[in-house]
């Protein structure tokens, strides 16, 4: 089997895998392969198809790897959809070390305050920490 159908097989594979999978990075390991499938079909030699294709793949990494940083830099915070926020919910018994149990949305939730400690009262949501409910006045 000739050196280009080899490479046009592997190309083929890892793109089929990467359409399963919708890893950026399995692009760039197709692009190397077809890159050394067409340095076979000019009848470069073997270590020089693995080098091409070594090169595209590295420059590929490091294309995907800029677009996902400035990728992170334009996603909105996820605070921002908080629905919870400003949410009112009624402290009713203050524990040891400063936080409450409450009853928000039907379960029990733990909540701290925001800053300094919980008393007994009626408090407004800032924000949800995992499972935590972090309260203010």
């Amino acid at each position: 089997m000739s050196d280009y159908l080899i490479w046009l097989i592997v190309a083929l594979v890892i793109l089929g895998c990467e359409m399963m999978l919708g890893t950026i990075y399995l692009l760039a390991f197709g692009a190397g392969a077809l890159a050394a499938c067409i340095s076979a079909l000019f009848g470069l030699s073997l270590t020089s198809q693995f080098t091409i294709a070594a090169m595209v793949i590295v420059l590929g990494v490091v294309i995907a790897l800029y677009f996902r940083k400035n990728l992170k830099k334009l996603t909105p915070n996820t605070q921002c959809d908080n629905l919870d926020k400003g949410q009112i919910v009624n402290v009713t018994c203050v524990n040891e070390d400063g936080s409450a149990k409450v009853n928000y949305r039907g379960t029990t939730w733990t909540a701290y305050a925001d800053n300094g400690s919980l008393e007994c009262g009626v408090y407004k949501i800032d924000h949800v920490e995992g499972t935590r409910l972090i309260l203010k006045k």
